[in-house]
């Protein structure tokens, strides 16, 4: 039976400390007789030496750019899709996934029950072995409230530091935000009738840095939950709905006044500043339904730029360890 074929994906933003060990602990989880050495590739959105010591660890590199982790990511996972691989696996670059668990996420795909698979620091007791700030958990307790509500799945993570998944999640993947690549490829692969799984997963104490992610929890919430109410489609629900509800109430208002002044214009020239309520109410309705239309749009010219494009070329290969001038990407 021919070995199985994997690209590892680690995103990346400062993360010099880690990056080499992590990439060793990657080369020697996977049983070899099962499947061969895995594909390595650092998504790096980094400002210090991430991308010279992955690259002196064997890895490949594909820059980022500047325009966030989120959109490196979707970069990766597209680069990833174009490859003759099987399944491709992302795991964080700071060290805090127990690397020695890679296998075992690959094991729901091996017997074709998930197409995603999902790890969980939440799903029982103990899997966080330090102390958990408590911010940090109530800004992760909302997100993940937030994926439940948008996907109907019973998800207790919103962004565990493994996922695993077929090479066509990442072929379909269609993704509006920056930043909210975590998220947003969870609600992707839900609307797109993906099976999804979650698997519990240790979370060990980060040796270097610190987290960007979660360093402001309510501005990243605040930052994540327009994009994923966008990516779900609720905004067409909520501009909609209120922008009729104000219509509706400025028309029934508009009818009171009338039969309170039995018709007669020259009463209901008494009324002005109610009939300026009303214009206004009606004039912010409609602007609801054309900023709902204008949101929609947006998303759908993202969407179709984004499958017009090509996918991009990897920076290095492990088999060749290209100078550093070919890493960057314009």
């Amino acid at each position: 039976m021919p070995r199985r074929k994997i690209v590892v994906l680690v995103p990346t933003k400062n993360e010099a400390g880690s990056i080499q060990q992590v990439i060793r602990s990657i080369d020697t989880a996977f049983d070899l007789s099962l499947y061969e050495p895995p594909r390595i590739i650092v998504i790096d959105d980094s400002t210090d030496e991430t991308r010279r010591l992955a690259i002196e660890a064997g890895a490949g590199v594909l820059v980022g750019g500047g325009r966030g982790l989120g959109s490196a990511m979707y970069d990766g996972l597209k680069a990833a899709a174009a490859l003759d691989i099987d399944f491709i696996m992302s795991v964080d670059g700071d060290g805090q996934a127990d690397l020695a668990e890679l296998p075992r996420f690959l094991q729901p795909l091996e017997r074709d029950e998930a197409d995603l698979v999902l790890a969980s620091r939440f799903q029982r007791q103990g899997l966080i072995q330090y102390r958990y700030k408590f911010l940090n958990n109530f800004g992760t307790r909302v997100l993940t409230a937030i994926l439940r509500r948008f996907t109907g799945l019973p998800l207790t993570d919103s962004h565990g530091g493994i996922r695993a998944m077929r090479r066509a999640v990442a072929v379909e993947l269609e993704m509006l935000g920056s930043h909210t690549y975590v998220q947003e490829t969870i609600i992707d692969a839900a609307e797109k009738g993906f099976r999804l799984v979650e698997l519990p997963s240790v979370w060990k104490p980060r040796q270097h840095g610190k987290s960007r992610v979660v360093s402001n929890i309510p501005r990243y919430v605040f930052y994540t939950l327009p994009v994923l109410m966008l990516r779900s489609g609720q905004h067409i629900r909520l501009l909609y709905s209120g922008g009729l509800g104000l219509i509706l109430f400025a028309l029934a208002y508009f009818f009171v006044i009338l039969a309170e002044s039995n018709f007669r214009i020259k009463t209901m020239g008494d009324r002005v500043p109610a009939f300026v309520w009303i214009t206004l109410m009606i004039s912010i309705g409609f602007q609801c339904f054309f900023f709902g239309f204008i949101l929609q749009l947006v998303k759908q010219m993202k969407y179709k730029l984004d499958r017009v494009g090509q996918p991009l070329p990897l920076a290095s290969e492990r088999e060749r360890a290209p100078d550093a001038n070919t890493l960057a990407r314009h």
